[in-house]
């Protein structure tokens, strides 16, 4: 009966504790998931500022933010800081429609590309080591005006977004 009883614990121990790691894991892959969605939605949102005037609501970044500060690991952290700060470098520009050229949108777009890349990056590693990194950004970006770039990788033309 002792046998029993604690072979009834142990497995309770441990169902619970998978549990809570799957829950945990969920949870950062959530919030990755939102960061990647909201660094998205910012820079096209940072685009329509500078062409058009429109607000940028930051709300929606900063929770993605906040939330992955709760669950996500020091290289996810660390990684989703960076692009924050490549928008707080690049927000003044836009917002307040300084920037003078495609050139400079150009400029800033990679640098933002990159860091959500780099951010992506580190998500997968974190979710599961055995990923091999990404090279190529998860959203096509159009060509600018005047520029012979080629084909997205799925063989498509890229959408036309520069009204974004």
């Amino acid at each position: 009966m002792a046998a029993t009883l604690i072979g009834v614990l142990a497995g309770s121990l441990l169902t619970s504790r998978a549990n809570r790691t799957h829950w945990s894991r969920d949870k950062q892959i959530d919030a990755c998931a939102a960061i990647v969605a909201e660094s998205t939605r910012i820079q096209l949102a940072l685009r329509r500022a500078w062409r058009h005037g429109d607000a940028v609501d930051w709300v929606p970044w900063n929770v993605a933010l906040g939330t992955v500060w709760l669950v996500g690991s020091p290289a996810v952290v660390a990684a989703a800081a960076t692009m924050d700060q490549v928008f707080w470098d690049h927000r003044d520009q836009f917002i307040q429609q300084t920037a003078t050229s495609e050139t400079a949108w150009k400029e800033a777009r990679d640098r933002m590309e990159t860091a959500r890349l780099d951010f992506i990056n580190a998500a997968r590693l974190h979710v599961d080591p055995r990923h091999n990194r990404l090279t190529q950004v998860p959203v096509s970006r159009p060509p600018l005006p005047g520029s012979r770039q080629g084909l997205p990788s799925t063989g498509r033309a890229a959408p036309d977004t520069s009204r974004a």
